[in-house]
């Protein structure tokens, strides 16, 4: 997926995506990947992310991509959309100081040392947490949908 021309099995699994989430009736869209999408570390934004695949989380109001490959823990929010960038790649080569400094309205949390992420998902909430190694809370960020009755 990251070749500089559009391959057709680039075609396929971009439409296979798109439509497994158009299809998806599930409250809480969540799409995991392990290549950052928006990072302000190390390896910094994933271009080929943003413009292929990006598009369609949009599209198919996906509500978290979560992902690791920049060993550090970051919180980023979507400009323009709900979407919400979780980084949990905190396990190793931590405290290596590359961070590229990004908007205070974007960026809710960059932390460049080890720790991990956990998140408890119910039918109207999903609780997002970050720690350090020791466990001391470093972030949390919290998002609800409403319960509508049947009608």
């Amino acid at each position: 997926m990251f070749m500089k021309q559009k391959t057709r099995l680039e075609k396929i699994k971009c439409h296979d995506v798109d439509s497994a989430l158009s299809a998806s009736s599930a409250r809480w869209k969540i799409v995991v990947g392990h290549h950052t999408m928006r990072s302000a570390g190390q390896h910094g934004n994933t271009v080929e992310l943003i413009a292929k695949l990006l598009p369609i989380l949009q599209a198919n109001n996906v509500d978290l991509y979560i992902n690791g490959h920049d060993h550090c823990l970051q919180h980023i929010s979507s400009p323009d959309s709900p979407l919400q960038f979780l980084t949990s790649g905190g396990g190793s080569k931590a405290w290596r100081g590359d961070v590229s400094w990004w908007d205070p309205k974007e960026m809710k949390l960059y932390y460049d040392g080890q720790g991990f992420m956990t998140l408890q998902i119910t039918l109207n909430e999903i609780d997002v947490v970050f720690y350090d190694i020791i466990g001391n809370v470093l972030h949390k960020w919290s998002v609800t949908k409403q319960v509508y009755a049947a009608e």
